[in-house]
């Protein structure tokens, strides 16, 4: 797969939120104070922009960080792009001095982060627009970085 992963290109980042949780699943409050300070990924292939995700610490210079906004155009779902995605995410809150990371998982798509080995810390919730969400969690580990 030939892919790129491009750091706090803000815009590319909005738009596929735009797109996937406004347009497509109906959201109506995407974009929040948290985005001014967050570090969002961004991932293309062949130049063509396919998702994005964001990070932050939950509180400033806490080791415990948090992964949201996990999306991928639907043209480009069931290719690994949310895989690396999160690979990608985990390796910049490792840089950042992470050795927790927490995210919402809509309920639906909790398999995917239980692959790359989140576990299910709550039980499921309704606090987002009333959807469905679980909290995951995984800790890592400070030598296990997925950089090629």
């Amino acid at each position: 797969m030939n892919f790129e992963i491009r750091l706090n290109c803000e815009d590319d980042a909005y738009e596929v939120r735009q797109r996937v949780f406004m347009e497509e699943q109906g959201y109506r409050n995407e974009f929040d104070e948290i985005d001014e300070d967050a570090t969002h990924l961004t991932i293309y292939t062949d130049g063509e922009l396919v998702g994005c995700a964001r990070l932050y610490p939950s509180e400033p210079g806490s080791p415990h960080f948090i992964l949201g906004r996990v999306a991928v155009l639907p043209e480009y779902r069931g290719q690994g792009f949310a895989t690396e995605l999160i690979c990608a995410a985990e390796d910049v809150a490792r840089e950042l001095g992470a050795d927790t990371i927490r995210l919402h998982a809509q309920e639906y798509i909790q398999g995917l982060y239980g692959k790359q080995g989140y576990v299910p810390v709550t039980a499921v919730d309704f606090e987002d627009e009333g959807q469905p969400h679980v909290w995951m969690e995984k800790v890592i580990d400070a030598t296990d970085d997925h950089a090629v």
